[in-house]
């Protein structure tokens, strides 16, 4: 009798575990994200109780919120981390260079994220 044939998501992870350049972006890119929270917990008694948390087309703050709102900065990179980490993970067995494309697509939007919040909060 044949032992079972692994799942394709168990296929997938095994491919992903010998992929080191993927693996290092998607390193990266955790923790470029991870330094986003440390940095606005360092910050965070320092800003202003309200701040511009929206800008329009002209540059104008059209949401002002609570100090506490610049964290959705962050968790917004977080979950397009684990989509695009999640979607990668499934295409890598078919299409290698989608899912680096998918990596660096991801540290690109967590280094916008970091010019937000120093446009928002300012650097120390």
């Amino acid at each position: 009798m044949e032992p079972p044939a692994p799942s394709p998501f168990a296929l997938a992870l095994s491919e992903l575990w010998h992929d080191r350049g993927l693996q290092f972006l998607l390193a990266l890119t955790f923790l470029v994200n991870s330094a986003l929270f440390v940095y606005l917990a360092i910050r965070f008694n320092n800003l202003s109780e309200l701040l511009p948390l929206h800008f329009d087309a002209a540059g104008l703050p059209d949401r002002i919120d609570s100090k506490n709102g610049i964290y959705a900065l962050p968790l917004i990179g977080v979950m397009i981390l684990m989509l695009n980490t999640g979607l990668g993970i499934f295409i890598h067995h078919r299409e290698r260079a989608i899912a680096i494309l998918l990596a660096f697509g991801t540290l690109s939007i967590q280094v916008l994220l970091w010019l937000a919040v120093i446009n928002i909060a300012g650097l120390v």
